[in-house]
This record gives structure tokens, sequence and C-alpha cells, in this order.
């Protein structure tokens, strides 16, 4: 049976390439990540275990430009803390939940 935790927003404000950092509350194994109307561009992760220091977390994903009410999951592996990346300096807030096996 799986665990899920609770939707938060990572929010990537212009110029920014990365959000602030997101809290799931625990180690993950997957991350469910919500795509709103972006620019095309790269969406990426970077992770933490400390909140402190950061890495970043494999492939990403390539959007097209519009993409939208789109859903796609990341093998987190373990992270706790993590930012959205994105290649292009724009403006969207993403929906994140951890899910656990």
């Amino acid at each position: 049976m799986g665990v899920y935790g609770s939707w938060q927003t990572a929010t990537v404000t212009t110029p920014a390439t990365e959000s602030a950092a997101v809290n799931l509350g625990r180690d993950y194994d997957f991350l469910e990540i919500v795509i709103p109307t972006i620019t095309s561009c790269a969406v990426g992760l970077q992770v933490s275990k400390d909140n402190s220091t950061w890495k970043a977390l494999g492939d990403g994903i390539t959007t097209a430009a519009g993409t939208h009410n789109y859903s796609d999951v990341f093998k987190l592996g373990g992270w706790q803390f993590i930012k959205v990346t994105v290649s292009v300096g724009q403006t969207a807030s993403f929906l994140v939940r951890g899910m656990r096996y």
C-alpha cells in the first residue's frame, strides 16, 4: 500500500530558474509533479537531506510551450527536501507531493 504526502506548491519566480526549497516532511521514493502552463524548457529537481547541501537529481523532463495540467513522476530515491528547476527563467507554480511504497 502506498503512502502519499500532502500536495505542496513549489514556485519559481522570474528571472529565477529554481523554486524555493520544499520540505516534503519525510523521505520519499517518488515525487509526483503537476506542471502548469510554462515556456518550453527542461524541468528537473535538486534534492537535499538537510536543506543546505543540494544536488541535481538525474534527468529532467523536456516540455513544450503551453504545457499545462501535465503530471509526471520523478524517482526520488529517499530525499526529503526538493527544489524544482527550469532551464528558462520564468514564473511558475508546480504542485508536488511525495509517494512511498
